[in-house]
């Protein structure tokens, strides 16, 4: 009974993914978490995003920006093992704060598009992703998902709705695969692990092929605005999660 829940809470959750850019992670988390115990959450969400990421990748091959990818990924590599090697070290309640914190923030940047699509992309440039990859890939590494953190600034780079899904996934694909040789190599992985992985990510490929049918239906502005909505929603998800940690600190604080 509860691999049906699973399977059908993945499929839901990754139709939702592909429509806001990213994010199934911190929704499919709880699930895990809940059956598995939270130590197994992450190599697990590793091997399921890597195989919904190869789908993404498949379906948006022809939209991806290699240039901004050349960019990503020295950073995605490098970020994504130091964090895998911190997993088990690291107390990750604070920084899941700090990056629920960032993610409700974003409410405040999206407004109507005024800019032209060659005024947008001067804000962000290519080699800027450089740095945030690899924080963004070392936070991953160590929490197992930071959902859509880096979407704000794909969008600010002025890409399509197509050309953020194909260029994240296929970043998505060199983040996953790095994870999951270094959770392997800590012993993080077992054949349990390795079992719900795949299931999760078989799930997750069916939600892909539904999600992509559904996102052509939906204009840009409607797609950064799911996007922008996505990410605020996961931002207060994440505190939520963690009331209990804040709630404590502002204790201590306090005294």
């Amino acid at each position: 009974m509860y691999l049906i829940f699973l399977i059908i809470g993945v499929i839901i959750t990754f139709i939702l993914s592909v429509l806001s850019g990213g994010g199934a992670s911190l929704l499919v988390m709880p699930i895990i978490a809940a059956f598995i115990g939270v130590q197994g959450v992450a190599p697990i969400m590793t091997i399921g995003i890597a195989c919904s990421s190869v789908s993404k990748t498949f379906f948006f091959w022809k939209d991806i920006d290699w240039h901004l990818f050349k960019w990503l990924f020295p950073s995605t590599v490098i970020g994504s093992v130091i964090g895998a090697r911190l997993l088990a070290e690291v107390p990750t309640d604070l920084l899941q704060v700090i990056i629920g914190l960032f993610l409700v923030s974003t409410v405040v940047q999206f407004k109507a598009p005024e800019k032209t699509e060659v005024e947008q992309k001067k804000s962000i440039k290519a080699w800027h992703f450089a740095p945030m990859g690899l924080v963004v890939s070392f936070l991953s590494g160590l929490i197992g998902g930071v959902g859509p953190l880096m979407n704000s600034a794909y969008l600010k780079y002025g890409m399509s709705k197509e050309a953020l899904l194909g260029t994240r996934s296929a970043n998505a694909i060199l983040l996953h695969v790095t994870k999951i040789i270094s959770y392997a190599a800590l012993g993080l992985i077992n054949g349990e692990i390795v079992k719900y992985g795949l299931i999760v990510g078989a799930a997750s490929m069916v939600g892909v092929y539904f999600g992509r049918k559904l996102l052509g239906r939906i204009s840009e502005y409607m797609f950064r605005m799911i996007v922008v909505s996505s990410m605020v929603l996961s931002g207060i998800y994440m505190l939520i999660k963690n009331k209990a940690y804040i709630l404590s600190y502002l204790a201590d604080v306090s005294v």
